[in-house]
């Protein structure tokens, strides 16, 4: 049975040297009028792709809540003690609290930071592409790193959408995105309450009245203001720790 080898260019040729070129020189490179003419549109559709995948990242928390009030709208606390649940529920609770929680409140954060920033970028691209004084220059490159989350490869995983040009707007959402893909205990904590709060709303949804609405609303509101201080305070210990140029290359 025949074996294949991949093909490698010769050294010398134009595929050659072009595929030997780092991607500092592949970024310092000017576009050629035909990618500065379909620039805009390739950046516009990966915006619109992007911003789709961060409004359903965004709606995920809610999911839970939904899926409890769609299946039993009229379902109470009260009516779960009544029809023998209390112990399946206390189970569930535990189970939650050690399990659920962490997992959902690591992934509720992370795959908003991982793409919201992504459409932001791209956007910002698309007003780029449009402008005379980014005309002579390449928008995004193309970095690896060994430290993020991608599917299971045997090198580095590929992050697109990296500024060549970096500004204080584009290194703040640089450094958003990277703190979504890049996994961290400090994220995993900080999604911690944010996990909490789903499944607070959840328990309002079986306690109704003024009382229980009231109370449920203090802990939910409580435990979002945690969560959004707690990733304040990753974002601050990672801008501070390292620039995000550094990060993008997996140093």
């Amino acid at each position: 049975m025949p074996s294949y080898s991949p093909m490698k260019p010769n050294r010398n040729s134009a595929a050659g040297r072009a595929a030997s070129r780092t991607r500092s020189d592949r970024s310092a490179t000017p576009p050629s009028a035909a990618e500065r003419v379909l620039r805009p549109f390739g950046y516009l559709l990966v915006a619109v792709v992007w911003t789709a995948l961060g409004a359903v990242t965004l709606l995920l928390p809610a999911a839970l809540p939904f899926g409890l009030w769609s299946t039993d709208p009229d379902r109470s606390a009260e009516s779960l003690v009544a029809d023998g649940a209390l112990l399946p529920l206390l189970l569930f609770a535990v189970f939650a609290l050690v399990v659920l929680v962490p997992l959902l409140g690591y992934a509720f954060l992370a795959l908003p930071l991982a793409s919201i920033p992504l459409a932001v970028l791209s956007w910002t691209y698309v007003v780029r592409s449009l402008s005379p004084a980014y005309a002579g220059e390449r928008l995004s490159s193309t970095g690896w790193s060994r430290n993020v989350i991608g599917p299971p490869t045997i090198g580095a995983t590929a992050l697109s959408l990296l500024p060549v040009r970096l500004t204080p707007w584009t290194r703040f959402w640089t450094e958003l995105m990277l703190l979504g893909w890049r996994p961290s205990r400090a994220l995993l904590v900080a999604g911690y309450p944010y996990g909490l709060a789903s499944f607070a709303v959840a328990g309002w949804l079986y306690t109704p009245g003024v009382v229980g609405t009231v109370v449920w609303g203090v802990i939910v509101a409580a435990l979002v203001v945690a969560t959004v201080v707690l990733l304040v305070r990753a974002f601050r210990q990672r801008v501070s720790g390292r620039p995000a140029a550094r990060a993008a290359a997996g140093s």
